[in-house]
């Protein structure tokens, strides 16, 4: 596995969805249980020494919201509180995380990574093939990341100290129930993978 066909790509790490005042926040209090900013910074180290690319996508809507998903129950409820638009202060990635600005971002417009962007397109132009999940959450971005990216052929691994639901039941069920289509794999793990 050529190190230049991998990529990290780190999910919804924004202050609405993992800050203490975000309104859709679920996740907060496991956010921060399971360190997951500190981790997030060492994958993001381990990355950068073997020049691996970093992706960060994030969800966010116009302030109309004309762009959500039409029948989408979760962003209705979303756009009742206000919550998930692009314009607002809580669209921000939270504060803290060791971005660059050498790393590739990419807006979604509903719960996978692939939503509403070109991201599956760059990164087959870009010849990646393997990519490195983390973020928030395990059960709805996580989950539907990895499964889509399973479905476009892509080699997908989930590192679990990057990701959290609003419990660690329900983070544990998600990683369990990737069996087949994701390899869950630790820190210590990823650091082997990048260095391959």
């Amino acid at each position: 596995m050529q190190k230049r066909s991998k990529a990290v790509v780190l999910i919804d790490l924004i202050e609405e969805i993992v800050g203490k005042e975000g309104l859709s926040n679920s996740s907060y209090q496991q956010f921060i249980q399971r360190n997951i900013l500190e981790e997030s910074n060492r994958a993001i180290a381990l990355a950068r020494l073997e020049e691996i690319p970093i992706i960060w996508v994030k969800v966010g809507f116009a302030d109309d919201y004309h762009d959500i998903p039409r029948f989408s129950p979760m962003f209705h409820q979303a756009k009742e509180r206000g919550a998930l638009r692009l314009n607002s202060p809580n669209n921000c990635w939270i504060k803290g995380l060791e971005q660059s600005e050498e790393d590739h971002y990419f807006i979604k417009k509903g719960v996978s990574i692939f939503t509403g962007n070109n991201l599956a397109r760059w990164l087959e132009i870009s010849k990646i093939d393997t990519l490195i999940l983390g973020g928030v959450s395990s059960l709805l971005a996580i989950q539907s990341s990895a499964r889509e990216a399973h479905e476009l052929g892509f080699r997908v691994y989930v590192v679990d100290e990057l990701c959290a639901a609003k419990s660690f039941e329900l983070h544990q069920e998600s990683m369990d129930a990737l069996e087949g289509l994701a390899t869950v794999i630790s820190i210590a793990e990823l650091k082997k993978l990048l260095e391959a």
